[in-house]
């Protein structure tokens, strides 16, 4: 009997011991879950407009993955499902239908033709065979877009004495976010010529939400100088201003040169016609001549 008691103890102290493991387990699963969730792996990515974007989840064991979801969190904070995979059909969104490509051996999406309502956060969530608890990656996405090449306007930069002032304007679009206008001068400061200088003028597109810009200086034109102007990272092509008035111009100087040089082989061809004529009068009147004397 105390055999049996002591048996049945035994048992009753093992089972307890294995509930107590089974209870540690599942707590210690579920701490990773939930650790995995509210700490997710980040990573920061950046797009332009027209072009594409990857996002590759961040897993220790990718091979082991049996399907996943890609997000994006919107403005009222719903995840809207974007694309992944899985052995059944996914809907995704008509939003990013054929604007997505899912690669199934390395666990990542490619978004394609970014548009500035593309940025914000997209979140990896993977799921696996043996259920083991997976990493959570959340991407967050800047959208920006390329300004245009600035082109640059003059107005009254000429080389006559009335001309020392001259108005520059420089402009761009298509860009994103808000960019202002940097001038820069060749081999010089642009502030010792700035004689006024205007307000930055911006336009935003209601559809696209790209932006344009224009802005103009005042110069005092006492020197010639190399000048462009940039525009979020976008440089103009150098433009010439300023010509000294002093300076001749090399085209007209060579106008002149031409000139004088036809002019002086018309009269050369002239002479020698002249003399040519002289030599060849007629033979007759030279007889007439030689008789008298």
């Amino acid at each position: 009997m105390r055999t049996r008691a002591r048996h049945r103890l035994s048992l009753s102290v093992s089972v307890d011991m294995w509930r107590g493991y089974l209870f540690l387990f599942a707590l210690f699963a579920a701490l990773q879950l939930i650790s995995s969730e509210e700490n997710p792996i980040v990573r920061y990515v950046h797009g332009i407009v027209g072009k594409s974007v990857h996002m590759r989840c961040v897993l220790d064991h990718p091979h082991s993955i049996e399907r996943v979801y890609f997000q994006k969190k919107n403005g009222s904070g719903t995840e809207i499902f974007v694309n992944g995979f899985y052995n059944r059909w996914l809907d995704v969104s008509p939003m990013y239908i054929n604007r997505t490509i899912i690669n199934k051996t390395e666990v990542s999406m490619e978004l394609l033709n970014l548009s500035l309502d593309d940025e914000g956060e997209y979140s990896c969530i993977p799921f696996s065979y043996n259920a083991n608890p997976t990493n959570t990656t959340k991407f967050y996405l800047t959208v920006t877009a390329t300004y245009s090449i600035p082109n640059i306007s003059v107005q009254g930069c000429g080389i006559d004495s009335g001309a020392y002032n001259c108005v520059i304007t420089c402009s761009s679009s298509g860009g994103f976010p808000q960019s202002n206008v940097t001038w820069h001068m060749a081999g010089g400061n642009m502030r010792s010529l700035l004689r006024d200088e205007g307000e930055l003028e911006l336009a935003q597109d209601k559809q696209s939400r790209l932006w344009s810009v224009f802005k103009y200086v005042s110069l005092n034109c006492t020197q010639q100088v190399n000048i462009t102007c940039s525009v979020g990272g976008v440089v103009s092509q150098a433009v010439s201003l300023c010509t000294p008035v002093n300076s001749i111009d090399i085209t007209a100087v060579a106008c002149i040169v031409l000139l004088l040089v036809s002019f002086i082989i018309i009269i050369i061809i002239g002479i020698k016609c002249r003399t040519t004529t002289n030599r060849t009068e007629d033979p007759t009147t030279d007889a007439e001549l030689a008789t008298l004397k």
